[in-house]
């Protein structure tokens, strides 16, 4: 993993590899000898998909954006190769948007809740999907599903700033 990402030292994978692991996003499935070191190879778990909220606190914040990083290069990556190989568009009942917003704290939390939910939708749809193809035989479809929301453009306050100004009058009187 190391020699894929620039400017990421070898030490910073591995504490972000045991970092995942501890939480159960992946785990190690051979240990294999090259010369005179073990490579070890991991996969992604199952049944987990994503950080909870209180794991990805956790992590310290300097090791956040290499993660974020990583995972937006990954989505370039697949993009990119479905698009070259002519397969984004060869079902024509695929989804992509981009839908630029302006929120409150309350509406972000509200299309948190709500990203939320459609991933938990997407997962046991996956979990359906393979349970099907099991009983019937028939071949699954590599599928990405990408789900983001992030701010842009101006400076985002933090909890602590929202916490600290003074309420605004009603301007309806």
């Amino acid at each position: 993993m190391q020699r894929r990402m620039e400017n990421v030292s070898l030490s910073l994978v591995c504490h972000h590899v045991k970092v995942l692991r501890d939480v159960g996003l992946i785990e190690l499935v051979e240990v294999k000898k090259r010369g005179g070191r073990k490579e070890h190879i991991y996969r992604a778990t199952k049944d987990r998909q994503r950080f909870e909220l209180e794991e990805w606190e956790a992590i310290d914040p300097k090791f956040r954006d290499p993660i974020v990083a990583t995972i937006l290069q990954q989505i370039s990556e697949d993009t990119g190769r479905a698009a070259a190989e002519g397969k984004f568009n060869s079902l024509p009942d695929r989804h992509l948007s981009r839908t630029p917003l302006e929120l409150d704290r309350e509406g972000w939390t509200e299309v948190v809740d709500g990203l939320e939910e459609a991933l938990d939708r997407v997962l046991e749809a996956h979990a359906r999907s393979k349970e099907r193809a099991y009983a019937s035989g028939e071949e699954l479809m590599p599928t990405r599903v990408v789900i983001m929301q992030f701010p842009i453009g101006r400076e985002v306050p933090t909890e602590e700033e929202l916490a600290d100004e003074p309420a605004q009058a009603d301007p309806s009187g």
